[in-house]
């Protein structure tokens, strides 16, 4: 099954909220049985905690019900969500949940800072904390969870590869998962760029590195699932050996799939909308 993503498609999936660069839905993208994932039931997104009133205003009118947040506590702490009361805020920190002395899974700390490279760090994240990522998407299926949004700080890497996971198991080529992947490179523009930059460099990070670590290439999420298959078989058995049920993943397909529909949602057509401070 080979199908093209047109950059337009891509485009139209921005949510205007500003304050946010990278909020999009993942709805319309065909799977290889000939359904499509749901519109307007699963978000994902950089941090949220310049959202204003507008923006809750938007997200109200989703429904959102639920907020995974994938950042470190540290990062939850200076840069809160702002959104309505009504949705569950849920903190999963990929790097350090599970951590020697916290509650949840055990496992230690990923040390971001001993990860020179963009696969480094994703290979780290699946090989080393599969049962954190089965509990961000076992959220997914919980009773009144959705719609839902997944988001870390830029919504490239942490966020990138929870969907990429989610959509592969709901059964979406990898040609699709690798163009939603990339599609980050059209949203993070030069000022949010110079701004990570800046203030990772502050704290003591070579310059770089920072920059090289901005990448979003497709071939990146693509050695992601190379690398799961090549261990588990294929992404399913990757979930259900990491402690998805396999009731949990029957639920994900059965909520987040729906009979084939048009690529781009005529309700959400936001074509042309760019980065907002």
């Amino acid at each position: 099954m080979s199908v093209l993503i047109e950059e337009h498609e891509l485009l139209a999936r921005r949510l205007p909220l500003a304050g946010t660069y990278n909020v999009r839905d993942i709805g319309g993208y065909p799977t290889a049985d000939g359904r499509s994932v749901r519109w307007k039931t699963l978000l994902r997104g950089d941090a949220l905690h310049k959202v204003d009133d507008e923006g809750r205003e938007l997200l109200a009118g989703y429904g959102l019900r639920t907020s995974l947040d994938l950042r470190e506590l540290e990062e939850c702490v200076a840069s809160p969500d702002r959104l309505h009361d009504e949705v569950q805020l849920v903190s999963l920190p990929l790097f350090s949940y599970g951590a020697p002395g916290a509650a949840g899974v055990a496992g230690s700390t990923i040390e971001r800072a001993k990860l020179t490279t963009l696969r480094d760090t994703y290979f780290q994240l699946v090989r080393e904390r599969g049962p954190v990522l089965v509990m961000v998407i076992r959220e997914l299926t919980k009773p009144g969870a959705l719609p839902a949004i997944v988001h870390c700080t830029a919504g490239k890497d942490r966020t990138g590869i929870v969907v990429a996971l989610v959509l592969a198991a709901l059964g979406v080529p990898d040609e699709v998962i690798a163009a939603d992947f990339a599609a980050t490179s059209l949203f993070l523009g030069d000022d949010f760029r110079e701004g990570v930059v800046a203030q990772t460099v502050a704290a003591g990070f070579d310059e770089k590195r920072v920059t090289a670590m901005l990448s979003c290439e497709p071939e990146l999420i693509l050695g992601v699932l190379e690398d799961i298959r090549a261990s588990h078989g294929d992404v399913e058995r990757y979930l259900l050996e990491h402690g998805l049920d396999a009731s949990e993943l029957e639920a994900l397909r059965a909520l987040l799939l729906e009979d084939a529909a048009s690529p781009t949602d005529p309700a959400h057509d936001t074509e042309g909308v760019t980065a907002r401070d």
